[in-house]
């Protein structure tokens, strides 16, 4: 299993960022190089803001650029779980805020002209009855604030036109979402913002906050950036300089992608002929698309107690041909691992401190879209318009159970929703 992901591998002349020298002065202070942290840059630089990224490894080594690639719309959970803590017109802007996600990324590819294999279609698919009727009033919810992408498939007559498969009794196809090259399109915002005078910085881990109305964000080999304004966008790849309130209410969960080496036009047409991404609906789920270059790009495998098993791939390939005994034969091209953020209720944190310490964290999957959204919304809060941001602040955020150990509770818990799923209950 290679430490990189397949989009580096097929990105060589990737931009680079410098180092850090010496003391910079910034209007903000950016921690994190992923979509959260170089979106918050970019809204930032576009209304005249000097934004400074601080990076510890390179542009998009985190989360960011080893995903699946899915772009989905709204919040990883039912929206009931945002809207019952809120009033209506707070629960509509809630409900905007999600549904504005996907359109985020649509508008930054057109007016950036970033080339990132964007492709709408998804199917959201149930392994059994209890999963589509779960389904069915997800469509049923959406469809009474106003989504009108979906369309539900009910047989098999029906799924046959999106998917080659008998693993499922019922989907529904969501034109809304799609999926990307993550790499590309995080790249592509970075170059933007770079234009417009943010400044980003690679190998640049921070070591320390020093907080005051005017913060020192010490960073390791000496260097240092003084800003009035911090955002802490590192999520489950923050390391050390989280707030306390944030680690209690995040866990990290390692989630590993098989790629194939490219499969014929023809096994491409007979398995996903209209080229839509699919996710199933158990708790711990598969995930997969074709890309750009005709791969199959296979996640899943999800481990909630964050220790290396060593190689994945038999397992993913397991998975996979599970789902398409036809790609039996397909040579892997490349496996990689990497860590996402979940929260208890599977919502982004959003917060901020009275000392003006920005952060969100947690985006439970949904990270492409939802990460991008959420740096954006961060910085029209510092820029002026609070709106969004201040509504998702209000939502209660439970500290995982277990203190120190809620890695291994957290697994004890999925073990019960995994056996659910497997058994169909």
């Amino acid at each position: 299993m290679t430490s990189g992901s397949i989009y580096e591998s097929e990105y060589g002349d990737r931009p680079t960022y410098p180092h850090p020298v010496g003391q910079i002065d910034a209007d903000v202070a950016i921690i994190g190089g992923g979509l959260t942290g170089i979106s918050a840059a970019l809204t930032l630089a576009e209304a005249g803001i000097k934004a400074v990224v601080l990076e510890a490894g390179a542009i998009g080594a985190g989360g960011s650029g080893r995903n699946g690639g899915h772009l989905c719309q709204g919040w990883p959970n039912d929206f009931d779980k945002v809207s019952r803590q809120l009033g209506e017109a707070e629960a509509d802007i809630a409900w905007q805020a999600g549904i504005e996600a996907v359109d985020l990324v649509k508008q930054r590819i057109a007016q950036y002209s970033i080339k990132c294999d964007l492709t709408f279609g998804y199917l959201h698919a149930a392994l059994h009855k209890r999963q589509m009727r779960g389904l069915d009033a997800m469509q049923a919810e959406w469809e009474a604030r106003g989504y009108d992408h979906f369309t539900r498939l009910g047989d098999s007559s029906a799924l046959s036109e999106h998917i080659g498969s008998d693993a499922y009794v019922g989907a529904l196809h969501d034109t809304g979402c799609g999926h990307i090259q993550p790499l590309k399109y995080l790249h592509g915002l970075a170059r933007a913002a770079t234009l417009l005078g943010a400044r980003i910085f690679e190998a640049a881990p921070v070591k320390k906050i020093l907080r005051g109305p005017r913060k020192t964000l010490l960073i390791e080999g000496g260097a240092s950036v003084n800003a009035p304004i911090v955002m802490l966008c590192g999520n489950a790849y923050l390391a050390d300089v989280g707030l306390p309130e944030m680690r209690r209410r995040l866990a990290p969960v390692t989630s590993s992608i098989l790629a194939t080496r490219p499969l014929s036009d023809n096994m491409v047409k007979q398995i996903l002929p209209t080229g839509a991404a699919v996710a199933d609906e158990n708790a711990a789920l598969n995930y997969y698309r074709i890309d750009g270059r005709n791969r199959m790009i296979f996640g899943g495998r999800a481990s909630y107690t964050n220790v290396d098993f060593g190689d994945v791939e038999p397992d993913l390939r397991r998975r996979m041909t599970d789902v398409f005994p036809l790609l039996e034969n397909a040579e892997t091209e490349q496996v990689w691992s990497g860590k996402i953020g979940i929260t208890v209720n599977r919502i982004p944190h959003f917060g901020r401190t009275d000392d003006d310490v920005y952060f969100v964290q947690g985006f439970s999957g949904h990270g492409v879209a939802l990460s991008g959204q959420s740096g954006t919304m961060m910085a029209k809060a510092v820029i002026g318009d609070a709106s969004q941001f201040d509504v998702m602040s209000k939502l209660t955020h439970m500290p995982f159970p277990g203190g120190p150990l809620r890695t291994p509770a957290l697994a004890l818990g999925m073990a019960w929703f995994k056996l659910r799923d497997r058994l169909k209950l």
